[in-house]
C-alpha cells in the first residue's frame, strides 16, 4: 500500500510522538531506529517486511509494542505499515507559523483508505469541540474528465503532522459526505469521527465511573436505549467534559482551568487581528436553584391492644358457685373468642380462667357443666310483683373450660401508611446574586420506594394468625418499619444527584465566558489542556473548549483557532468547586395516640326493656341520622337498651327472683374493636427542615486591556 520505499534509518517513534500533549520545544528520546530496506507485498496482504537487525537505545524506557500497535475494531487508525511513515517528502509547511516542531518545517500527511493524498488538497480544516464529534473538511483539486463519485465515499481518513523527529496524530474518522463543487472545480470531503459510536464502544463500567446517577432521578437503567444517553445524564451532575482526542482515547476533564497550565501562548504566538472576548449572557445566568425533593415510601405499622375481662369481678371460685344460680353463668369461651376475633383484628397471647373445677366448696358440691334452665314457680311474688321461682339447672355437658370466668388477650392489626417527606433545598451563590440579582430555577424530583419489592411489606396486613410485634417501638405504642431502602442508599444518592444537577447548572451558566483567537498551528492542542494566555491584551488561564486546525497548501501556512472557556464571578475569591453536601437530616415521623388497654364490663338489661342490636344510623349520612335522646338503659325504667354500644358481657333480667335476687341470663358478649384513625392510614405529608447551601462559583479574572496605536 505504501509502495517500494527505502526507510534508511528513519526515526519511527519518539516519546513525544506518542504523547500529543507534550509541551512545544521538548525534545524526544529516540526509542527505535531501523537501518534496512522495507518492501510492501500487496498481493499477499503483507504491509511491511523487515529483513534486518533492530537496534535499541537502552538509555530510556523501551517502546511498548502494545502501545504503538493497537488494532481494536473501528478505533484502529491505520495498520503498522501506515504508522511507520516514509520520510517527509518535499512538501513542507512553513515552520515559523507553527509551534511544537523545534522550528523545523513540517508536513501534513493525509491518508484515505491507506493511500496518501499527494498534491491534490488545496486546503484542509479539522475541528474538535467539547461534547461534539470531531470533523474534518478537505478541498481537493479535481482534474478535467470523468469523476468517480465513490472514490472516497465511506473511507477511513487519517491526518498526521510530521517532521523527521515528531509525529502528531491530528484526526481519524470516516468520510461521510463527499460533495462536488462544479463552479470551483473542487471535490469537498467531509469526515466525521462519530462521538456517539465511540461512546457506545466503551465498556459499561467506564460509563458507570463517570459522574453521579440515581434511578429515582433519571429512571431505570434498562430504559436507556444507548450508552450515550446514560453518559449525557451522568455528565449533567459534574462540571466536566468527556471527549475523545485525535487518537480516539477518552478523557474526562474538569471545566476548571488548571492552576499550572499545559502550555503558554504569548504575543508572538497569537494573531491579534482575530481575537475576541465574550462574556456570559446575563439572561442565562443561574445563581439560585430551588429543589423540591419528595422522598416517598411506605411505613409498616404494627398495633396491639390489650383486653381483659373478669366476670362480675368475682374474686374467688366460691363467690361464683354461690351466686351463679341467680346471676347466671359466666360467658361461654366460644362466645368470647368469636367476639374478639373480628373487625380485621387478629388475637393472640390468650389467658383464660375457666369456672371452678368439680369439687366440694365449703360443703357445697359443685360440678361445672353446660346447663339449660327450668323454673318452678312457688306461687309467691316479691314487692314488685315478680314471680318467685326455684331454679332447676339441667346439665347437658360437663366441662369447666366451657366458660370464661376471666380472660385476657391481645388484638393485633397491621397496615401500611404512605409517607411523603418533602425537602426544600436552596442552592445559591451570594456573590453572583449581589451582581445579577436572583436568577433562579425551580426543579422537583421524587425518590420513591416500591414496597411491593420487599417481601415483608408485600405480605404486610394479610396475616391470618397473630404475629408478635416487629419494628421500632414508637412513643404511642405502635411498632413501625420504614420501607425506605429498597434500593440501598437511594435517598442519600438521589439527594446528592439532585443537588449536583442544580450545582452543575449554576456553574455552567457562569462558564459561558470565552476567548477565541487565531494562533500559530498547535499540533499538540487537546480538549484536555489548559492554556495560559499571556499577552498585552489578556492574562488568564483557560480550559480549551474547542480548536480548529486549518492549512492552506498553496501558501504553505497553517493555523489553529482556539476557543478557551473560564469562570467569571467577580466578588468570589474561590478557585475551586464546593464539596458534595451530605443529605439533610430526616424528620421524625409522628404517631397518633390511641387507647391501648380495654377492661371489658358487665351490663344488665332491665326486665321489659327493648334491646336494640344494630345501630340504626350506621349506614346513614350525618343529615339522615335520627335524633337520639336516650343513652343505654342500664337503670330500670329506660325504654331502650343499645346493645351495639356495649363492650363486654350483656345479661338480661328474666323477670324471676331467686333467693331475693333478680335472675339474669347472658344474651351476648361484645368486643367492639376500634377503627384505625384516618391520620394513621391516610398519606402522611411531612416537611423536613429547609436547607440552604451557599456554593462556590470560581472566578478567573482575564485582566483584559485595549491597546491603541498612536497617530
Amino acid at each position: 500500500m505504501l509502495g517500494l520505499s527505502s526507510l534508511n534509518t528513519t526515526l519511527l517513534a519518539t516519546e513525544i510522538s506518542l504523547n500529543a500533549q507534550a509541551a512545544p520545544g521538548q525534545t524526544g528520546t529516540e526509542l527505535l531506529s531501523i537501518g534496512c530496506t522495507a518492501y510492501s507485498r500487496q498481493q499477499t496482504g503483507e504491509l511491511l517486511a523487515l529483513a534486518c537487525h533492530v537496534c535499541v537505545d537502552n538509555s530510556g524506557e523501551l517502546l511498548s509494542i502494545a502501545q504503538m500497535v493497537k488494532p481494536t475494531s473501528d478505533t484502529e487508525l491505520i495498520q503498522i505499515g501506515q504508522q511507520v511513515l516514509n520520510p517527509v517528502p518535499n512538501r513542507y509547511m512553513r515552520a515559523r507559523f507553527a509551534k511544537g516542531f523545534d522550528g523545523e518545517k513540517y508536513a501534513i500527511r493525509i491518508f484515505v483508505a491507506g493511500v496518501e493524498l499527494c498534491n491534490v488538497v488545496r486546503t484542509c480544516e479539522v475541528h474538535f469541540a467539547e461534547d461534539e464529534s470531531a470533523t474534518a473538511s478537505l478541498y481537493l483539486r479535481e482534474p478535467c474528465g470523468a469523476i468517480d463519485l465513490y472514490q472516497y465515499y465511506n473511507r477511513q481518513i487519517v491526518i498526521y503532522a510530521q517532521t523527521d523527529k515528531y509525529l502528531y496524530p491530528i484526526f481519524s474518522g470516516i468520510i461521510d459526505m463527499p460533495k462536488i463543487d462544479y463552479s470551483n472545480r473542487l471535490r469537498i470531503l467531509s469526515a466525521t469521527k462519530d462521538r456517539s459510536k465511540s461512546v457506545e464502544a466503551l465498556s459499561i463500567d467506564t460509563i458507570h465511573s463517570i459522574g453521579y446517577w440515581s434511578p429515582s432521578i433519571f429512571g431505570e437503567e434498562q430504559n436507556y436505549e444507548t450508552k450515550n444517553a446514560q453518559l449525557t445524564d451522568r455528565l449533567s451532575t459534574i462540571p466536566a467534559s468527556f471527549d475523545f482526542d485525535a487518537q480516539g482515547k477518552a478523557h474526562l476533564t474538569s471545566w476548571l482551568p488548571k492552576t499550572v497550565p499545559d502550555w503558554t501562548l504569548n504575543d508572538c504566538d497569537i494573531y491579534e487581528a482575530n481575537m475576541a472576548l465574550e462574556m456570559s449572557s446575563a439572561v442565562s445566568i443561574v445563581n439560585r436553584v430551588e429543589i423540591e425533593l419528595h422522598h416517598q415510601f411506605d411505613r409498616l405499622i404494627h398495633r396491639e391492644i390489650s383486653f381483659s375481662y373478669r366476670y362480675l369481678n368475682f374474686m374467688s371460685d366460691f363467690d361464683y358457685i354461690i351466686r351463679v344460680a341467680a346471676e347466671g353463668p359466666a360467658p361461654k369461651l366460644a362466645d368470647v373468642l368469636s367476639a374478639a376475633n373480628g373487625g380485621g383484628w387478629t388475637t393472640g397471647e390468650w389467658w383464660v380462667k375457666g369456672t371452678p373445677p368439680p369439687g366440694i366448696y365449703n360443703g357445697i358440691r359443685w360440678k361445672a357443666a353446660d346447663y339449660k334452665y327450668d323454673y318452678q314457680p312457688t306461687g309467691e311474688k316479691d314487692e314488685n310483683g315478680h314471680d318467685i321461682v326455684n331454679v332447676v339447672q339441667i346439665p347437658i355437658g360437663s366441662d369447666s373450660n366451657l366458660y370464661a370466668l376471666a380472660a385476657s388477650w391481645k388484638a393485633m392489626r397491621r397496615w401500611k401508611q404512605a409517607i411523603d417527606e418533602k425537602y426544600s433545598i436552596v442552592l445559591q451563590n451570594q456573590e453572583s446574586i449581589a451582581i445579577h440579582g436572583e436568577k433562579k430555577e425551580k426543579v422537583i424530583y421524587s425518590i420513591k420506594h416500591e414496597s411491593d419489592n420487599d417481601k415483608t411489606a408485600r405480605n404486610w396486613g394479610s396475616e391470618k394468625h397473630y404475629k408478635r410485634p416487629k419494628g421500632t417501638k414508637q412513643p404511642n405504642g405502635d411498632y413501625t418499619t420504614n420501607i425506605d431502602n429498597i434500593i440501598a442508599g437511594e435517598f442519600a444518592n438521589g439527594y446528592r444527584v439532585a443537588v449536583q444537577i442544580g450545582y452543575t447548572k449554576m456553574l455552567e451558566s457562569h462558564r459561558q465566558n470565552s476567548i477565541t483567537m487565531d494562533c500559530k498551528f498547535l499540533p499538540f492542542a487537546s480538549l484536555t489542556h489548559t492554556a495560559h494566555i499571556a499577552t498585552k491584551r489578556l492574562n488568564v488561564n483557560v480550559k480549551i473548549a474547542a480548536y480548529s486546525h486549518s492549512w492552506d497548501f498553496t501558501s504553505k501556512r497553517g493555523k489553529t483557532t482556539l476557543t478557551g472557556k473560564f469562570f467569571i464571578n467577580p466578588g468570589s475569591r474561590k478557585q475551586t468547586f464546593s464539596e458534595a453536601e451530605p443529605p439533610a437530616k430526616r424528620p421524625q415521623l409522628p404517631c397518633e395516640a390511641y387507647q391501648q388497654n380495654f377492661i371489658l364490663k358487665d351490663y344488665t338489661v332491665p326486665y321489659g326493656v327493648e334491646v336494640i342490636e344494630q345501630d340504626p344510623n350506621a349506614d346513614k349520612d350525618e343529615d339522615e341520622k335520627e335524633e337520639e335522646h336516650q343513652g343505654n338503659a342500664i337503670i330500670i325504667g329506660k325504654p331502650k337498651f343499645k346493645l351495639y354500644e356495649c363492650n363486654g358481657y350483656v345479661r338480661k333480667e328474666t323477670g324471676y327472683v331467686y333467693k331475693g335476687n333478680k335472675m339474669k341470663r347472658g344474651i351476648a358478649f361484645r368486643v367492639p374493636l376500634p377503627d384505625i384513625e384516618e391520620k394513621s392510614t391516610d398519606t402522611l405529608d411531612v416537611n423536613a427542615a429547609d436547607q440552604t447551601l451557599n456554593l462556590a462559583i470560581p472566578h478567573n479574572e482575564p485582566f483584559p486591556r485595549l491597546t491603541c496605536l498612536k497617530k
